[in-house]
């Protein structure tokens, strides 16, 4: 327990910049989620989704990065990721989600804001070549990068939204 609070402490006092990226991402996930609401946030964490399912099966940014480096390919990919989430989140947000909700939550945006995160933040790591170019701290590694905790932050979101959306038809 000692070890690992003193772990901690070190990471805390000398963080390293992939933390400190992580730990900007978390900040404005949660203050994007407490400005634009509970359906905004489903529309985006949908359009994350479809992103994960829709960027590897992209043939066409190959033919773009077909001369490039490794660093064009990351470029490239990060930049049509990210583009494919914000006209996915717009378009749900504008057609699936419309509306104002009845009630918003507290604590229902925090924890749709982190998981939406952190499942941005490992797809990226997944769909990325970013483990090629960098390299990250064992923090960053583990709760992030690594294939077997991908499956967990594809798979949290789902779990929340079944008691968010569960938990507000009964009240």
């Amino acid at each position: 327990m000692l070890a690992s609070l003193e772990s901690v402490s070190k990471i805390l006092s000398n963080p390293t910049w992939d933390l400190l990226v992580v730990l900007f991402f978390v900040a404005a996930g949660f203050f994007y989620g407490m400005v634009a609401g509970k359906k905004k946030l489903l529309a985006v964490l949908f359009a994350i989704y479809i992103s994960i399912v829709l960027l590897p099966n992209f043939g066409y940014l190959d033919y773009f990065t077909q001369d490039g480096g490794i660093f064009t390919v990351f470029l490239t990919r990060a930049l049509a990721f990210f583009t494919l989430i914000v006209l996915l989140g717009f378009l749900f947000a504008k057609t699936i989600f419309r509306g104002k909700p009845k009630k918003e939550k507290f604590w229902q945006i925090f924890v749709l804001s982190f998981l939406e995160v952190g499942l941005f933040m490992s797809a990226s790591f997944q769909l990325l070549p970013a483990k090629d170019l960098f390299d990250f701290s064992p923090l960053v590694q583990t709760f992030f990068a690594s294939s077997g905790i991908y499956f967990w932050w594809l798979t949290l979101p789902l779990v929340a939204l079944f008691f968010i959306l569960r938990r507000g038809k009964e009240e």
